[in-house]
């Protein structure tokens, strides 16, 4: 298997599902506009792509373990080309967010995929490294998302967010069937799939993401879906998410710092065009521009990153990723942002650098530490707890900003500061590089 084009093709399908996510976020005034939306279905047409998706990366992993990764990975690109067309031209708010939860579960399928595929075609030695490289390019096409978003709002064609997905979909199936090797020969006897309990953690999920953005009586179903999950799991012989996974002390502290670092940015990123565009004053794609530098310094950073997580362990990378997203958080609490509106872009570049030294030794930590039977599965436990954080902080966030006229901007920046101080102390709770030099490969 040709590693570069693993990699190449790879990146491609998972910038194709963060460019969604990037680019509605600048679009939602425009789209409030135009289909009559209101506030909590703004909330909805981001998180119905968002909770099924954190719902069902397990299971999408799960699925590529057992019916083959590229495989799986093909059927969730096509999906998600697909769905993303007919987005573009739902003609309410009521299609879309059908649409999107199509969209949010063909990326389940997809995105899995993609760490898996890397990890099935790269040495463990090098893995850092391949990740810190897929997270660049990844990163690189995200960051077209705001710029494109705006752009396209200026012009008044916010459809179009949607559209750019059809041709990466293209090619991406396309490179994928040309350039990359088949899946190995599956075995006979396979075990079967844990469906109660991926009904059970997506049950749990979308009641959980109901209740903070609009019917808190919804979480009265949330946490008892999540008790019998925890039960099942325990209780049937072919687990969704085996328990004995999380013996593994690395995972458990990748997977904890995951959810804390995400849920930071998952309310910041959805809030920020509001408070660029609503607050400072700027054009829909000048707000696009000013978080350019953000996503290139954290591409420009992450196989930095990964290649000292191959050197020194997760340890001095995660640490180093907390702490300056901490700093990068509290920068925002100036409050003369009014008066110099582009100094902004300070706080930014260092919040960039933050999650670039964490975002590759999260996923090559929790891929290490699994066997290569559960590739997927640990792919699908990473992407999990990135999306669950995301989705939540946006829910939480999302309708606390809501409830007034301008989002209290200042508030959102501390309790992410926190977060990300919560997960440097995780951090420094790894053992040094000599001890922590287990894994599972």
């Amino acid at each position: 298997m040709s590693r570069a084009w693993t990699l190449a093709v790879a990146a491609v399908a998972a910038g194709m599902a963060f460019i969604d996510t990037t680019a509605l976020t600048v679009a939602l005034p425009a789209l409030r506009a135009s289909l009559s939306a209101s506030d909590s279905a703004l909330l909805w047409i981001h998180n119905a792509y968002a909770v099924p998706l954190a719902a069902l990366l397990l299971i999408g992993g799960a699925l590529g373990d057992r019916f083959g990764v590229r495989r799986v990975f093909l059927v969730g690109i096509a999906a998600f080309g697909l769905s993303s067309t007919a987005c573009g031209f739902a003609p309410n708010t009521a299609s879309l967010i059908a649409l999107r939860t199509i969209q949010g579960i063909a990326a389940a399928l997809m995105i899995p995929g993609s760490l898996s595929m890397i990890a099935r075609a790269t040495p463990g030695a090098s893995l850092g490294r391949a990740l810190g490289l897929w997270s660049t390019f990844t990163l690189v096409a995200t960051a077209l998302g705001p710029v494109l978003g705006g752009l396209l709002v200026q012009h008044g064609l916010w459809r179009g967010v949607f559209l750019i997905n059809a041709p990466l979909a293209a090619a991406a199936f396309t490179l994928t069937l040309a350039r990359t090797a088949p899946d190995p020969p599956l075995p006979q006897h396979r075990p079967a799939l844990d469906w109660p309990g991926a009904l059970l953690l997506g049950l749990g999920l979308t009641a959980l993401s109901s209740a903070l953005i609009d019917r808190p009586a919804f979480l009265a179903a949330a946490l008892p879906a999540f008790g019998f999950f925890i039960l099942r799991e325990r209780g049937t012989p072919h687990p969704l998410l085996p328990p004995a996974l999380f013996r593994s002390r690395p995972l458990v502290l990748a997977t904890l710092i995951s959810l804390l670092i995400y849920a930071a940015w998952g309310g910041f990123t959805y809030l920020l065009p509001t408070f660029l565009m609503g607050t400072l004053g700027f054009a829909p794609s000048t707000a696009g521009l000013l978080q350019l530098p953000t996503l290139v310094v954290l591409a420009v950073l992450s196989p930095f990153a990964g290649n000292l997580l191959d050197r020194r362990g997760p340890r001095l990378p995660l640490a180093l990723g907390s702490s300056v997203s901490a700093i990068g958080f509290s920068l925002l609490l100036w409050p003369g942002f009014i008066v110099y509106p582009h100094a902004i872009l300070i706080p930014l570049v260092v919040l960039g650098a933050g999650l670039g030294f964490c975002a590759a030794p999260l996923s090559a930590t929790i891929l290490r530490h699994v066997p290569p039977t559960h590739h997927g599965l640990a792919a699908g436990l990473n992407s999990t707890a990135a999306r669950l954080a995301g989705a939540l902080g946006v829910a939480l966030l999302g309708a606390l900003a809501s409830r007034q006229p301008i989002p209290d901007f200042s508030a959102l920046a501390l309790a992410a500061a926190l977060l990300c101080l919560l997960a440097l102390l995780l951090a420094l709770s790894f053992a040094s590089p000599s001890k922590d030099s287990g894994t599972h490969r």
